[in-house]
């Protein structure tokens, strides 16, 4: 990689609202030849895999999500549950501290993204 490119890790909160203009952003980002590790949930990768627009620079990573109790299973996003259900998708991200850290501590980016409030980012 280019001493000018970089590397941004995207890990945007689990809702399409969110995912959907970091794509965007990854997309702007990696036509400019930067490199992007973009944290998605496993089964919502499926539904984005079209839209990237540089594959060869843009790597999703799949997210298992925890599951949280109250919950429903299979749910990743906040598309999946009602409004009064949404707090429980940021508990189970939450969850997700210990896989982030060791895909951050691996890949080593120099720029992480996200639009949630991830302490363990640092």
């Amino acid at each position: 990689m280019d001493a000018s490119c970089l590397h941004v890790a995207m890990f945007p909160f689990f809702a399409m609202g969110h995912i959907s203009p970091y794509l965007h952003l990854s997309n702007k980002l990696a036509k400019r030849g930067h490199k992007i590790s973009f944290f998605i949930p496993k089964r919502t990768q499926s539904k984005l895999e079209q839209f990237n627009r540089y594959p060869h620079l843009i790597s999703f990573f799949p997210i298992n999500v925890p599951h949280v109790e109250g919950l429903p299973h299979g749910a990743e996003t906040t598309s999946d549950v009602s409004f009064y259900l949404a707090a429980l998708i940021m508990t189970a991200m939450d969850r997700t501290e210990r896989d982030i850290q060791l895909l951050l501590f691996d890949l080593k980016p120099q720029i992480v993204s996200s639009t949630s409030h991830i302490g363990y980012q640092t």
